[in-house]
């Protein structure tokens, strides 16, 4: 059995709807956690990792130095590496997704998490299809008490599995996604982790700016297979659901966001100048 740990980043805020997180083994997770949480006592110690708190120097940063900051991602990040973790990641703009599918009648349709399990399962089925495994994968995701988010997440998986074609099932487990706690399950801290550079790289890029992450030159061994939905893939899960295509509408970006977005295969180690920049198929 493999595992998948996933974690949101600001789901249905602007601009954009990003899922992410990483898959291995069972075995890999049981070793890697423990060296996660010895990381975590490492001085500055901290109790637990999340991705906001770490880049704004609040809540278990505060107090903490950028460079202890920085030192302290490297080490996470070469566990990652290390243990040969396989990052997936969705990530759907909210200028094409919200026109699209946000107004429509039925409220699944507007649920982003649908389209985000679809593109994450397709993603992982395409890699665990090409390197010959014929495992399943079981799906965990952070508890969020109080939040519509678990509803919202498991309502999205059973309209997945509802409309997912066989192929794609064969390799994802048919119970809905478990809830763990994020302070307790280190691995959903390293899915907060993917799941937070990944929102900010790409709103990094709409800005304009140069993406080079804090724990450059670490990580760039890290395997992504992860999907960033552009127009036209939308338009055609869009077909495919409702056998035809969207009125389609104008939209525009804040800060023009480039035509080709980097290929997440290689997000975590951009050149400073981002010179590669091809949209994930």
């Amino acid at each position: 059995m493999l595992k998948a740990y996933i974690d949101d980043s600001h789901m249905r805020q602007a601009p954009f709807y990003v899922l992410g997180g990483w898959f291995a083994p069972v075995k890999t997770w049981a070793a890697f956690s423990d060296a996660w949480s010895e990381v975590l006592r490492m001085s500055p110690r901290i109790a637990y990792f999340k991705y906001d708190e770490a880049m704004g120097l609040s809540g278990e940063f505060l107090g903490i130095s950028d460079t202890a900051r920085d030192e302290k991602l490297r080490l996470l990040i070469n566990l990652i590496e290390e243990h040969g973790l396989v990052g997936v990641a969705s990530a759907i703009p909210h200028n094409i997704f919200y026109p699209m599918f946000g107004t429509y009648p039925h409220k699944w349709v507007r649920n982003p998490y649908y389209i985000s399990f679809y593109g994450i399962a397709a993603r992982l089925v395409k890699h665990l299809s090409a390197s010959g495994t014929k495992e399943k994968v079981e799906f965990i995701f952070d508890f969020q008490p109080g939040s519509d988010q678990m509803r919202e997440a498991q309502e999205g998986w059973a309209n997945f599995r509802e409309m997912a074609p066989p192929e794609m099932l064969d390799y994802i487990q048919v119970h809905p996604p478990s809830f763990l706690d994020d302070k307790d399950v280190v691995a959903l801290q390293a899915a907060d982790l993917h799941a937070g550079w990944t929102r900010e790289t790409l709103m990094l890029l709409e800005q304009g700016k140069n993406v080079q992450p804090p724990w450059h030159p670490c990580g760039e061994k890290i395997t992504s297979v992860s999907v960033s939905w552009a127009l036209e893939n939308l338009s055609t899960i869009f077909h495919s659901m409702f056998g035809f295509s969207p009125v389609m509408i104008s939209y525009t970006f804040d800060h023009g966001m480039p035509a080709k977005w980097p290929c997440f295969s290689q997000f975590w180690q951009l050149p400073s100048q981002v010179s590669q920049r091809s949209r994930a198929d």
